[in-house]
């Protein structure tokens, strides 16, 4: 192997991973201007595709079948919807964008075996960090005026981010992986720093998702970190009494002043109580898509899904349940493909308890949350602008799987 070609493919590789949210900003900028610009988010993740399953083939030829075999199975998905039902235009949309986190996942794998390897946890942690502020750089320019908001009446904000519970997603993802690598190298005080950094940039997102989903991450992150023992229970229970005293204190106010709390109500209200308002009015598209699309199913149906082109002509929009989706459209062989890079993580997760069980408990639970807003907020396996998010937090696991007992060397 030509090791000053390899580390140039990786720096290219770098690069294009850096440039991604990057690109994604300047798509939704053009997007928001009503520029005659077609996408250029799509077709600069295709050639990344493209080049990825090249990488592969050259030097991990053992990932590069199992890659082979996802797309096989999903184009075998495209041709049938394509045929029965006339079109499959954004169900190939789709299979790029889950191929595309199963590649770079698999290129990650068969590069944490390698004795050193260009990719190491402090890289993928400060990609996801860089993700991470590109996105809070969006959520601010939407809250100052600049861009977008999050919802209407200037909630929230998403900058020039088309798809706000995407970044949501992405924002929970790349923070997650940030969190633990402090949780792993720093102690206790500069993790609490940290996350209060954070959650001021979820607040200003103003999504359920985000807002609770990072003080969940934040006690994993502590998990990780080993902070609980018997003998810091005082200083836990203390902390959690004054920390749930402040969010009653400030959070309120703050919800009140930005109108979250006025839409809460509405939902709440719309919807017809608690768990209506939790998922927006999705069990009632939940039911809609039951009636009108999923009765139908034939066989074929059931394996391959009828297609994102036939759900939207059918409903005019998903139902935002992403195990609902992905099963409508891509069938029981393509839900497998979507949710296999979590599955992955959560056998990883298991296997890490032997070796470090705080680092297995915490990526447990941290796979479960993630599984959890898929299932109630969507828009987690099938996003476009968060698929390498998802590919970099599930490898940072394999990764640290397969290097534990080299790990302080690498830190």
């Amino acid at each position: 192997m030509d090791m000053k070609l390899k580390r140039c493919v990786d720096l290219l590789l770098l690069c294009f991973l850096m440039v991604w949210p990057v690109v994604d900003t300047l798509n939704g900028y053009l997007y928001y201007q009503d520029m005659a610009w077609p996408s250029i988010s799509a077709p600069y993740k295709t050639l990344g595709f493209v080049a990825l399953l090249g990488v592969l083939m050259i030097y991990h030829v053992k990932q590069f079948l199992y890659a082979l075999i996802c797309a096989a199975l999903m184009a075998l998905c495209v041709f049938y919807q394509s045929v029965s039902y006339g079109q499959a235009v954004e169900s190939i949309t789709w299979a790029v964008r889950g191929l595309l986190t199963l590649v770079l996942l698999f290129y990650l794998m068969g590069e944490a075996k390698q004795a050193t390897s260009f990719w190491s946890l402090k890289k993928l942690a400060g990609l996801m960090f860089l993700y991470f502020f590109v996105m809070s750089v969006n959520v601010t320019l939407g809250v100052l005026g600049v861009g977008e908001s999050q919802y209407a009446g200037g909630i929230g904000g998403k900058g020039f981010i088309i798809a706000g519970n995407e970044m949501s997603y992405l924002m929970l993802a790349s923070a997650s992986i940030v969190l633990f690598r402090l949780a792993e190298t720093r102690g206790a005080a500069c993790l609490a720093f940290v996350f209060s950094v954070f959650l001021l940039f979820f607040l200003m997102k103003a999504t359920k998702v985000a807002m609770l989903g990072i003080c969940l991450v934040f006690v994993f992150a502590l998990i990780h970190n080993g902070y609980f023992k018997v003998s810091r229970l005082p200083t836990v229970y203390l902390i959690a009494l004054v920390g749930g005293a402040a969010v009653v204190v400030f959070g309120y106010p703050f919800i009140q002043s930005t109108g979250l709390w006025d839409r809460m109500l509405f939902l709440y209200t719309l919807h017809g109580g608690f768990w209506g308002a939790l998922l927006s009015g999705r069990l009632s598209f939940l039911g809609e898509a039951i009636e009108l699309i999923v009765v139908p199913f034939g066989f074929w149906d059931v394996l391959f899904g009828v297609g994102v082109d036939h759900l939207l002509a059918v409903r005019g929009s998903l139902v935002e349940i992403d195990v609902v989706d992905v099963f409508i459209t891509f069938g029981v062989m393509g839900g497998v493909l979507f949710y296999l890079p979590w599955l992955l993580g959560a056998v990883w997760s298991v296997q890490l308890l032997k070796q470090q069980p705080r680092y297995g408990i915490s990526f447990g639970l941290l796979i479960i949350t993630i599984i959890g807003v898929s299932l109630t907020a969507g828009h987690v396996v099938n996003s476009g602008i968060a698929s390498s998010a998802t590919a970099l937090l599930i490898g940072y696991l394999y990764r640290l799987k397969t290097r534990l007992p080299t790990f302080k060397e690498e830190a």
